[in-house]
């Protein structure tokens, strides 16, 4: 693990046609006052309700980055995590086996998901709520993630910034890791201040193939 100037630890990689100049030029500070309007793809991030709609579903579906593991209901996303390198989210909904499972339903919902991302439609015809738990200091850095648009970047510091806490970057850090929604909450678009990347807790590799089909050569 490689310590960097924002405080932040991880591996240092390259993507393939960008060096660490012409990536710090992608780097913005979201918005606080948008951070409720939502992103490209999803409509607005709320705290994960006690008890989930009835017609709330969860199934393993692929995805072009590995097979994902989602709990969904019509509107609403309240989980959707890789299962590598875990294998298996161990939190969260998922663990609740009272959920009925639709591994069919799941690859709909997420095949469409996948055709917007790989079109680049900003305002697909499905936007969706997003639903997790978490603190208060992680639901504030994740919808500060939301307005990190497609084709852009943040920092560690930055996003510590955008939350009303400068210099909390590595806190940051860790709210990305925690984040359950892995690409509808773009945490792959979080890279060091000096335009390195830095680590992804779904694998780096995958960080690197999220970023080059978001930001082109």
């Amino acid at each position: 693990m490689i310590p960097s100037r924002d405080g932040v630890r991880g591996s240092s990689h390259c993507l393939p046609g960008w060096n660490v100049k012409r990536l710090r030029e992608q780097l913005v500070i979201p918005s606080i006052s948008d951070c409720d309007s939502g992103s490209e793809s999803v409509e607005g991030l709320t705290v994960l309700p006690e008890v989930l709609p009835q017609d709330c579903c969860r199934g393993r579906a692929q995805t072009p980055w590995g097979m994902s593991c989602l709990v969904w209901s019509r509107g609403s996303v309240f989980q959707w995590e890789f299962e590598e390198p875990l294998s298996d989210p161990r939190r969260g909904p998922w663990l609740d086996r009272r959920i009925p499972s639709s591994d069919v339903g799941a690859q709909e919902w997420v095949d469409q998901w996948v055709g917007h991302w790989v079109e680049g439609i900003k305002n697909p015809v499905r936007r969706v709520s997003v639903s997790v738990s978490g603190t208060p200091f992680q639901q504030a850095v994740w919808r500060a993630l939301l307005e990190v648009p497609r084709g852009s970047l943040t920092s560690y510091g930055r996003l510590a910034t955008a939350v009303g806490a400068p210099g909390a970057a590595r806190a940051v850090g860790a709210a990305c890791r925690a984040n359950g929604v892995a690409l509808l909450v773009p945490c792959h678009r979080v890279i060091r201040e000096s335009g390195e990347l830095s680590g992804y807790r779904w694998g780096m590799d995958r960080k690197l193939r999220l970023l080059a089909g978001e930001l082109g050569g």
